[in-house]
């Protein structure tokens, strides 16, 4: 079963926002927005609806030995309120050195380095994305079983 997937890339002053197509073939940064805590999870409410999510998927900050760090406590919190207020399926994923892909990728793009900063969060969530379904697309993982 294919999905719709709305990557977080969550952070205390912003987050980075990205959607997979319906066929799970590619991952596309959207927008970067403030974080502003039950305003912004609103708003994604709406979001997910309006583009017809049917998972998300959220990054979880981990240090080089794999260890949560700090701030994953918050961004867990924040992944399981919108998943209550949705109702869909979460997956949370290691996001462990997908900043600096991102920022790489844009480089790579020609995105000048001044430009880079506003989209980078978005860019992280797009590289979180597309690591996600091609696991799943690797390792056949079907919905019904996303944790």
């Amino acid at each position: 079963l294919l999905m719709r997937w709305l990557s977080i890339d969550h952070g205390t002053k912003k987050i980075g926002l990205a959607f997979s197509d319906e066929l799970e073939l590619l991952a596309s940064p959207f927008q970067v927005w403030p974080m502003e805590g039950e305003a912004t999870l609103v708003k994604l409410v709406t979001l997910a609806r309006t583009e017809g999510v049917q998972g998300l998927l959220l990054g979880l900050p981990r240090h080089k030995d794999g260890t949560e760090s700090a701030t994953a406590p918050l961004a867990r919190a924040f992944g399981e309120d919108l998943a209550a207020r949705t109702g869909l399926p979460l997956r949370f994923l290691d996001e462990h050195l997908t900043s600096m892909e991102a920022e790489r990728l844009l480089a790579q793009r020609g995105v000048k380095a001044k430009d880079r900063k506003a989209k980078l969060d978005a860019a992280a969530a797009a590289v979180l994305l597309q690591e996600w379904i091609e696991e799943r697309r690797n390792r056949r993982i079907p919905a019904t079983q996303l944790d």
